[in-house]
């Protein structure tokens, strides 16, 4: 006999053999599982882009562009873009222009010699032109000289001096590119208001041959850096040797005198090297030259003198300014005894060296220096000759005129007494090609 069934252990046995899992929380733990690897993929870029996007940034937004003034002809460093580098469509040329030297009388007979810049990118090319300089309105409307001294616009150009020889005409000079001296002789034309040409000819002085009769109204020249000095006739503006030259090394002819004052040069001492000035009172024939009480190697004295007879050489030293003083026309010289009180930073050991530099007297006498700061001119006034104070000027180097004075630089201002300033307007310029 067969034993019964045992249906409720079958059925279970049949259940657990037929069971099958649960799908839902199969999908729920593979969906935890998927968005914890996106969150990981999505934290590994966060983190790359905050390595890599300033960088992006800064390429694309903060790429530098070629320097704004170009080559300057001043370090003889030309630069051009490289092939790779493109100028930027938006970038321009401006220009600039720069006062470097001026003669003449007010109101209307001040001219100018004038620097015109154009700083572009790839290169910086200058002009220098004569232009008017007046109180008002300049009426001329083109440069007497254009493109005067340099044989390229890149040519390094120094110490231009602008002297008067007579009513209408004036000598332009100027050392080139690091070399000897360069002069070109000009006469005012102010009738001509034709166009400017394309280039105006002007031809470079050369030394004269011959020594010719000199007046008292004539003046000194130098056509070379330390070099020889010549008299020029007022009334043909002829050059003329010279019977002796100043017994003196490094000499440097004192410009912006007037004639009564004679001619006075500074440089050192032919024996011991010490800082010298002469002075001739008759179209050198003869001089009077007497060493300063300082050492070797300082600076080549600075002169200013309103008559001739009392007259002030200033000598800048690695500590500051020794100032002396003539009362007899430069046959004695005695040294200030009261020091120089100079501001920061011009006070510091050879912060002075290099420096635009300049004195002259007033016609109330006083005396009045300047100095080119870091950041400004520096003036320096003396009523008494011997106590400087620190005081406002027009705001660059001075220079004087037949009968007053004028600043150089990128503003001009014109002065009867160096005290009351007025801006001066300069005629129309032109750019350089």
């Amino acid at each position: 006999m067969r034993p019964e069934l045992d249906f409720r252990t079958l059925r279970t046995q049949v259940e657990a053999a037929t069971w099958l899992p649960d799908f839902s929380a199969l999908y729920r733990r593979a969906g935890r599982v998927r968005m914890r690897d996106r969150m990981a993929v999505v934290g590994a870029l966060v983190g790359t882009l905050a390595v890599f996007a300033p960088v992006a940034l800064a390429g694309v937004f903060g790429r530098p562009t070629p320097a704004v003034l170009g080559p300057n002809p001043d370090l003889a460093d030309p630069w051009s873009v490289p092939p790779s580098t493109s100028v930027p469509a938006t970038s321009r040329s401006t220009s600039t222009t720069t006062v470097r030297a001026a003669a003449g009388d007010l109101p209307d007979g001040v001219v100018a010699a004038v620097d015109v810049c154009m700083e572009a990118p790839q290169n910086r090319r200058c002009s220098l032109q004569v232009v008017m300089l007046r109180e008002d309105s300049a009426e001329r409307r083109t440069p007497f000289v254009l493109d005067a001294l340099r044989q390229s616009p890149l040519d390094k150009l120094d110490r231009v001096e602008l002297i008067r020889v007579s009513p209408t005409t004036f000598m332009l000079s100027g050392e080139v590119s690091g070399g000897s001296r360069t002069a070109v002789r000009f006469k005012l034309d102010e009738a001509s208001a034709a166009p400017l040409p394309e280039q105006t000819a002007t031809a470079p002085v050369i030394g004269p041959s011959e020594r010719l009769p000199l007046s008292g109204t004539d003046r000194a020249v130098q056509l070379v850096q330390y070099g020889d000095l010549f008299g020029v006739r007022q009334n043909d503006g002829a050059l003329s040797l010279l019977a002796s030259q100043p017994p003196m090394a490094r000499r440097t002819v004192v410009g912006g005198l007037s004639t009564a004052a004679g001619w006075w040069v500074t440089g050192a001492d032919l024996r011991t090297g010490a800082p010298s000035v002469s002075v001739s009172r008759d179209q050198g024939r003869t001089w009077t030259a007497r060493a300063l009480d300082g050492p070797a190697d300082l600076d080549v004295p600075t002169l200013a003198t309103l008559d001739g007879r009392t007259a002030y050489a200033v000598v800048r030293h690695a500590k500051g300014i020794r100032l002396f003083r003539t009362t007899d026309g430069g046959l004695s010289w005695a040294e200030s005894k009261t020091r120089i009180e100079l501001p920061a930073p011009l006070n510091a050991d050879n912060a002075l060296k290099d420096r635009d530099f300049g004195a002259l007297v007033r016609p109330d006498r006083s005396v009045l220096m300047w100095i080119q700061g870091n950041t400004e001119t520096v003036y320096l006034e003396s009523i008494d000759g011997e106590h400087f104070n620190v005081i406002a000027g027009p705001g660059g180097p001075l220079t004087t005129l037949d009968n007053g004075y004028a600043t150089l630089g990128e503003l001009a201002w014109v002065s009867q007494d160096a005290r009351k300033w007025q801006e001066a307007t300069l005629s129309a310029t032109v750019l350089p090609n």
